[in-house]
């Protein structure tokens, strides 16, 4: 062992769990370590190679001026202490970089970032600027590393100029020549910002999918009478009893949609989309939050049928609430609730199918629902009342318990 640079390592990192870097030396407790506790090698008087190979290097140490010892009688160490007038020296000889020295470099990160116009970018620079000048590590285990600031800031930014859908892989491979890359060194933390940065309150499995990030493609499923019509040929979605599936390239293509039916259900889960028999309907699969591409087939079949009404049948949830906000803010159709009351989450409750909120729900649902989800206070009351959410697929399975 190098005993030399173990006993300035040691006392270095003492000295920057105390966030001695940040105080005046004359208030500082001396930031010392036993010998004989660390290296109980140096008090076996049967080990006498160790005993002086360890006294020279603290006599060197000393010799140097970057720690204090004193011997006893029997010219022995009881205790070593960082000689805090000479940190720096310390520092050069071990090839650390100083706490403040590694926060003045993850500032110059952030710093080339701060003009960038993105709301979600600009508090998380704020944020972590504020950190830096307190010397705190920042989170998402990036503590002072302004490598892997600069990275995640990179990746950030290109997310969220991200406005078609995008497949991770082929992302990934844009920004590091490296398909896999992304979701090796990159997922968690970004998911982790986003989910925390965002404004609309998405769950953490989707957050990546808001912002136009998939794994795989994603469809948009439409059944009922309806007549979808492209430049050159026309799709009659009533002679197909299961409906068809639309690509998000494909709903971009689209130029106009004729809905025969008298009204428009928008559904969020997959198994309610197969389980919907609502008469005279058209129903059309989301899948969550819409992006940009089925926001504009929304607009596009608003625009072409304003006479029908349109419904929303989602979770009864905080979050399915959340999505039906979104769907109405960024669309402008005005969609109601379907089978999203408290007579249906009652209905659920008695007969047993249902979850309990975790601590993150009850959360949002008292954050939200004397704002944004205050049409809906009534349903959200009775899951905090009655500590319940339900998912729509449920409802096939209260029939099958008939």
């Amino acid at each position: 062992m190098d005993y030399g640079k173990d006993i300035l390592n040691r006392l270095l990192d003492m000295y920057e769990r105390r966030g001695a870097f940040d105080k005046d030396a004359s208030s500082l407790r001396a930031i010392r370590i036993d010998i004989g506790k660390v290296y109980p090698e140096y008090v076996n008087r049967y080990n006498h190679d160790a005993y002086k190979y360890i006294n020279d290097t603290i006599d060197k140490l000393c010799m140097e001026e970057l720690t204090f010892a004193e011997k006893n009688s029997v010219g022995k160490y009881s205790k070593v202490r960082l000689n805090v007038a000479n940190v720096s020296q310390c520092y050069k000889k071990m090839k650390r970089i100083s706490i403040k020295d590694q926060c003045e470099n993850v500032k110059k990160s952030l710093i080339r970032y701060q003009n960038c116009e993105n709301p979600l970018l600009q508090a998380l620079i704020r944020d972590w600027l504020k950190c830096m000048a307190e010397y705190k590590k920042l989170p998402h285990d990036l503590k002072y590393d302004s490598r892997k600031v600069s990275e995640i800031l990179y990746v950030l930014q290109a997310i969220l100029e991200l406005n078609t859908e995008t497949y991770i892989r082929n992302f990934s491979t844009a920004l590091f020549k490296d398909s896999k890359r992304f979701q090796k060194e990159f997922m968690g933390p970004i998911s982790s910002i986003l989910f925390e940065y965002t404004d609309e309150v998405v769950e953490k499995d989707s957050i990546l999918s808001f912002y136009n990030l998939y794994e795989n493609p994603t469809y948009v499923l439409v059944n009922g009478d309806a007549v979808i019509k492209f430049d050159s040929s026309v799709i009659d979605v009533s002679e197909l009893p299961d409906g068809i599936a639309l690509s998000n390239a494909s709903l971009e293509k689209i130029r106009t949609v004729a809905v025969k039916a008298g009204r428009v259900i928008t559904v969020e889960n997959l198994t309610t989309y197969h389980d919907s028999d609502e008469d005279d309907a058209v129903h059309i699969y989301l899948g969550g939050y819409h992006n940009r591409s089925k926001q504009l087939l929304l607009e596009k079949i608003y625009a072409d049928n304003k006479a029908i009404n349109y419904y929303h049948k989602g979770d009864l949830d905080v979050y399915g609430f959340l999505i039906l906000e979104n769907l109405k803010e960024k669309t402008d159709i005005p969609f109601e609730p379907l089978m999203m009351d408290v007579a249906t989450i009652e209905r659920f409750y008695k007969a047993g199918l249902y979850k309990e909120l975790t601590a993150t729900d009850v959360k949002v649902i008292n954050e939200k629902k004397s704002t944004k989800l205050v049409a809906y206070a009534e349903v959200l009351q009775f899951m905090l009342d009655k500590n319940c959410k339900v998912e729509q697929e449920s409802i096939k399975a209260v029939e099958l318990m008939k």
